[in-house]
């Protein structure tokens, strides 16, 4: 995992300045031909980051997920993924229809290390794609304190087709607030993927 440093004021809305960071950060490494804001609109991050970079650039309208889904082929290479609770839905249905070979994602976690940290139950989604338990202490536990070994897990069993290139990974601040993440990656289309074929869940 990369490691990078974050040059926003912390003091001033930090989680805003994570959420920034993590986007100037996709497009140091995606030279975009387009950006897909699943769940967000013409907003602080339209305005501060990808109005910047003057690439073309489109929400979802209605459920992001079905939205999604409907599109069929999806040319953008850049997704803003910034759900209340799970992006892992949505990566599903991009891993599935981005048509280009190199992509980059941005994203906001508010479910695994949640769940993980408050040992509650893992969603059903994310149980049947990793073949995880509803309630298992001992998997919670290691999640919790090593989220980007298993983050890298869920994001190979939900986009199987995808190659991770490179991550990033940055934790909310404040007692709570740390099981909320921010993460982003860049993700190569694994050749089995560009002839028609699924990987596997690594």
């Amino acid at each position: 995992m990369a490691r990078f440093k974050l040059t926003f004021n912390k003091q001033n809305n930090s989680h805003l300045g994570i959420k920034i960071a993590i986007r100037e950060w996709v497009l140091k490494h995606v030279a975009p031909s387009g950006v897909v804001d699943v769940y967000g609109g013409r907003g602080v991050m339209f305005n501060r980051v990808w109005r910047l970079c003057a690439a073309p650039y489109r929400t979802s309208c209605g459920d992001a997920v079905s939205w999604l889904s409907g599109q069929g082929s999806i040319v953008e290479n850049v997704f803003d993924v910034d759900p209340y609770a799970s992006p892992y839905e949505a990566l599903e249905v991009i891993g599935g229809r981005a048509e280009s070979d190199r992509i980059g994602i941005a994203c906001t976690d508010g479910t695994l290390r949640r769940v993980a940290m408050m040992r509650t139950k893992i969603p059903r989604f994310i149980q049947d794609k990793c073949g995880w338990a509803e309630r298992d202490l001992q998997l919670m536990a290691a999640i919790y304190h090593q989220y980007p070994k298993f983050l890298r897990h869920v994001i190979g069993c939900v986009m199987p087709g995808w190659s991770i290139e490179r991550l990033i990974v940055q934790y909310g601040s404040g007692t709570w607030r740390q099981a909320t993440v921010y993460f982003a990656a860049i993700l190569k289309k694994r050749p089995a993927a560009q002839n028609g074929a699924t990987g596997s869940c690594d």
